[in-house]
């Protein structure tokens, strides 16, 4: 359980919105994947190159469909248990695609459960946190998870296209695996659920701010 004290008051939500701005830069990351992995999986396998962008086209699609009805899971179950499952769910389906044989393989990991676990990492989990967790500087925060999308594909690309060009797709997915997963305590251990969990109100608000 979360603990009811932590420190640096009100500015405890800024290492909130660190831990979120990584989720956010490790789903766009994710999305990017398939992009580089086009021509190793060709290699490999030898699926013709319609049948990988069909699976990042059922990603992207998932990804954007995804974002409202992850918005009301969040209201409904919480936001710590709904970004914990999509995580869980984009590192599981990357770390089971090193096991894919067959297109349609392909197609379920990379296509139907990473799209809808990205997807629930999105621009409306950036929008929730600025909501929950700031009542002044939001323009700001919201900037900087915006920002965190394009961040991912400038850091990611370039080197999961050298993992791609040294040593095929697997260490692409393996990669992506363990960044995911690895978000997943910082989550559990590091985001409340809201400011009152922690005894604080949203950074700016009063203290009998509600």
């Amino acid at each position: 359980m979360i603990a009811h004290s932590r420190p640096f008051g009100q500015r405890y939500a800024f290492v909130v919105v660190a831990v979120i701005f990584f989720c956010l830069l490790i789903a766009a990351g994710l999305r990017s994947a398939p992009a580089v992995m086009m021509l190793p999986l060709e290699e490999s396998f030898g699926w013709r190159r319609d049948v990988v962008s069909l699976a990042a086209a059922v990603g992207i699609f998932l990804y954007g469909l995804t974002g409202p009805f992850a918005a009301a899971l969040m209201e409904r179950i919480g936001l710590r248990r709904t970004l914990l499952a999509a995580l869980l769910i984009m590192s599981g389906s990357t770390a089971l695609s090193l096991l894919m044989t067959k297109p349609w393989h392909l197609l379920l990991t990379w296509g139907v459960f990473s799209g809808i676990g990205s997807g629930a990492v999105a621009t409306v989990l950036g929008a929730t946190i600025v909501n929950r967790w700031f009542k002044t500087n939001r323009g700001l925060v919201m900037g900087l998870m915006s920002a965190s999308s394009a961040t991912g594909l400038l850091v990611f690309l370039p080197l999961l296209a050298s993992l791609a060009q040294s040593g095929g797709w697997k260490p692409v997915a393996v990669a992506i695996a363990i960044a995911t997963a690895a978000l997943v305590p910082l989550v559990f251990l590091l985001v409340p659920e809201r400011p009152a969990s922690i005894g604080q109100v949203r950074y700016g608000a009063d203290a009998d701010d509600v």
